[in-house]
């Protein structure tokens, strides 16, 4: 087994311990009424990558795959407003990417919600796309949700070679102006601070098979929440995630 695989376990399985270990300390504080939140759900906002219809409420902050920085805000629990931007080391400004998203949540009530927004991605400075996307989530009285999404690419490359310098290009294939996407996630049984999380992404429907899975294990609290899985690329790539929010 080459090293690099062996280091990377290693994080991976520290980073579940030290979660739960912060979890379970965390668990055990009170936490004053005028922070919890009103949803019954902890993130309630999103699955793992994708948007759930649920409003932020309050804000959070965040880190994906320790190099992808995010936060995000809740106004009214209507507006919600998120961004993040990567950290890779040696990397130039230039060739980072990230992300600005607005989502409008027009309905929430008896366990449905619907919302619409925007979002600009930026794949470097050189390859800014705009989407409008659609998304509608059913929760049961078991806290289990689905969420459906839709997505339209306004702006855009079809075919973007991106330079990450000072690693050199590579180049994907962004045809197509709709895309779909389903979320899942429901707790463990009888483990209250445990959830299972699941995504599937297609960014041209006109292409079956562009797809883009995930499947993770949320560990969570009132304030903290860490998630661990894998994302599947039909390329074929099998890489493994991590998320770590923080709420305020």
């Amino acid at each position: 087994m080459k090293k690099s695989v062996v280091v990377l376990v290693a994080f991976f399985l520290s980073a579940v311990a030290l979660s739960l270990v912060v979890t379970s300390v965390q668990a055990q504080q009170v936490v004053p009424k005028a922070i919890v939140s009103k949803d019954t759900i902890v993130d309630g906002y999103r699955h793992f990558i994708m948007p759930s219809a649920k409003p932020v409420q309050g804000g959070y902050a965040g880190v994906w795959e320790l190099a992808f920085l995010q936060a995000g805000v809740g106004i009214e629990d209507v507006l919600s407003i998120t961004g993040g931007f990567t950290i890779m080391p040696t990397v130039s400004v230039r060739s980072q990417f990230g992300f600005l998203q607005a989502k409008l949540t027009l309905a929430d009530e008896g366990g449905l919600s619907f919302a619409a927004g925007m979002n600009l991605l930026r794949l470097t400075s050189e390859h800014l796309y705009t989407h409008l996307f659609a998304v509608g989530t059913y929760e049961t009285t078991q806290h289990t949700r689905f969420t459906g999404l839709f997505f339209y690419k306004l702006t855009g490359d079809d075919y973007p070679i991106v330079n990450v310098f000072p690693y050199g290009t590579f180049a994907f294939n962004y045809g197509g102006a709709v895309g779909i996407g389903a979320g899942f996630d429901t707790p463990v049984p009888e483990i209250s601070n445990l959830r299972i999380v699941a995504e599937v992404w297609n960014h041209d429907i006109q292409s079956p098979t562009k797809l883009a899975a995930l499947l993770a294990l949320r560990v969570e609290n009132a304030k903290f929440s860490s998630d661990f899985g894998f994302m599947y690329f039909t390329l074929p790539i099998l890489a493994p995630v991590a998320n770590f929010v923080w709420r305020f």
